[in-house]
């Protein structure tokens, strides 16, 4: 799950860096230029199809998305998402999502909101009733009482990570992105788009706030090419043997213009010569996880490779590759843009570093991905 920083209060979120193009559980990708999209900023979504009717009366275990927000500076903050509905009818039935911020939106909203519509396990209703295929910025948190106005979908958050989800509710309801903005200063929609930033890696060296970090997600995903069993570390360079790293890379947006990219590797031990590797990546969209029989000397590269000349690792210490943000884009103009789903990477070289690995006591290796 990605963590987004607030910078000056606030931060935005397009809903495709988390849940990629192929969302499935009653989710429609729609690629940027089509289906409902005026108003749209790229890629968007919406629930079902386009012409059945009907709502989820509780908010439902599939469909939902989740991301934490880092806040730096207590107070209280509105959550607004940029929404829409393929027509004016039949009213209510296409204009609602779930929403869950923390453990229960009800507990987080500022003293004298009203009762609000709930979901079920902390969910309440997030409303908005834009005019058909128009979009609009929906801020308000629905209440039972039709007496009662609607509540601005403000909320109360203490410094530190606070989660935020949503669950499906309208069919025909479209979604775009999301924002969280301190109390008192403007949407601005143009200024926010370069406001998405993913937590960095707790004491990393020379990494900068990024927009999406992808971890190893299993012991066959960080390969040795000498490797026999399941191994604690990663072995650059040792004997000749080459190492293989593939990520899930389905979210990934590739409509959005890569920045850079890098690997982030916890050391496992202390090395102070010199080393050179060459990083290169497979000529697939969807590389497989690896095997002996299957490894990562067994593969196709593209012809393209990055030079990484990693100075001194201490033991315990968290580093970054050389960027590899040109392979990335690679791989998408191969044809990888509406395809992507894996990416794998051969590391080889002379000299030595040892890397904490998926199986090790430390963390495994990361990709992070900055967007421009």
């Amino acid at each position: 799950m990605a963590t987004y920083n607030l910078v000056n209060g606030r931060v935005k979120v397009q809903v495709e860096s988390i849940m990629g193009t192929k969302p499935g559980n009653g989710w429609v990708y729609q690629a940027p230029g089509t289906g409902n999209n005026p108003g749209a900023e790229g890629a968007h979504y919406y629930y079902k199809s386009q012409t059945d009717q009907g709502s989820n009366n509780k908010a439902p275990t599939t469909g939902r998305f989740t991301f934490d927000v880092n806040v730096q500076q207590a107070g209280q903050y509105s959550i607004l998402l940029r929404a829409s509905r393929d027509n004016a009818q039949p009213g209510d039935s296409r204009n609602d999502i779930w929403i869950k911020v923390d453990g229960g939106t009800s507990s987080v909203v500022p003293d004298g909101t009203p009762q609000l519509s709930s979901g079920g396990n902390g969910f309440v209703k997030y409303k908005s009733a834009p005019p058909a295929n128009k979009w609009v910025w929906a801020k308000t948190f629905s209440t039972p009482d039709e007496d009662d106005n609607n509540a601005p979908s403000n909320v109360v958050f203490t410094k530190g990570i606070h989660t935020i989800t949503f669950a499906p509710r309208s069919t025909g309801y479209h979604i775009d992105s999301v924002q969280v903005i301190k109390v008192g200063l403007p949407i601005n929609g143009a200024a926010l788009d370069a406001a998405a930033f993913a937590l960095p890696a707790e004491d990393v060296v020379g990494v900068a706030g990024s927009a999406l970090t992808i971890d190893i997600a299993s012991g066959s995903d960080d390969f040795e090419s000498h490797k026999a069993s399941a191994s604690a570390d990663l072995e650059f360079g040792k004997g000749g043997q080459t190492v293989g790293l593939r990520f899930d890379a389905s979210d990934i947006d590739t409509d959005a213009e890569i920045e850079s990219a890098y690997f982030v590797f916890q050391a496992a031990e202390t090395s102070k010569g010199k080393a050179h590797f060459e990083i290169e990546v497979e000529a697939s969209a969807d590389a497989r996880t690896y095997t002996k029989a299957d490894a990562p000397d067994d593969r196709t590269y593209l012809a393209d490779d990055i030079d990484w000349n990693p100075g001194q690792w201490q033991q315990g210490k968290v580093y970054k590759s050389a960027d590899v943000s040109d392979l990335i884009r690679a791989v998408l103009e191969e044809g990888g843009a509406e395809a992507l789903e894996a990416l794998a990477f051969r590391i080889s070289g002379s000299g030595t570093r040892v890397a904490e690995a998926f199986e090790g006591d430390g963390d495994g290796p990361s990709l992070v991905v900055n967007y421009a």
